[in-house]
């Protein structure tokens, strides 16, 4: 039985986050596409869409918040919606779970924490 196919988009500023954490994702059986803003985060979309958005919640030319409420506006919950914080304000968490996150992690990123996560995305691909 050939496994399902999980494909997760990673949007950071961050080049070194960003590549880090697609070629981890990948070595986990991810099919990992990458973006480096909002904006070409929503392109890519639009080409296909994922299964899960992992996110920075700040960064310029539009934040997490504001492409959390997009994705859920024109997708709905079908798309599993991670944002990664480095900040530790309660007010930003809350606002990213207002938006319609689905978990919010703070970096610096908890791998097992992650690994826990990700495997719900996909369903039971044992």
């Amino acid at each position: 039985m050939t496994p399902e196919i999980v494909r997760v988009l990673v949007v950071d500023d961050e080049a070194d986050t960003r590549e880090s954490l697609q070629f981890l994702l990948e070595l986990d059986g991810y099919t990992v596409d990458s973006a480096a803003s909002s904006q070409e985060a929503w392109a890519l979309m639009e080409q296909q869409l994922p299964d899960c958005v992992i996110l920075d919640l700040h960064m310029p030319g539009g934040n997490g918040r504001e492409l959390t409420q997009r994705i859920r506006a024109e997708h709905g919950t079908g798309i599993v919606v991670l944002v990664l914080t480095g900040s530790t304000l309660a007010s930003d968490q809350q606002q990213v779970e207002h938006a319609g996150a689905d978990y919010v992690m703070h970096k610096p990123l908890d791998l097992e924490r992650l690994r826990k996560i990700m495997p719900r995305i996909g369903g039971d691909t044992a």
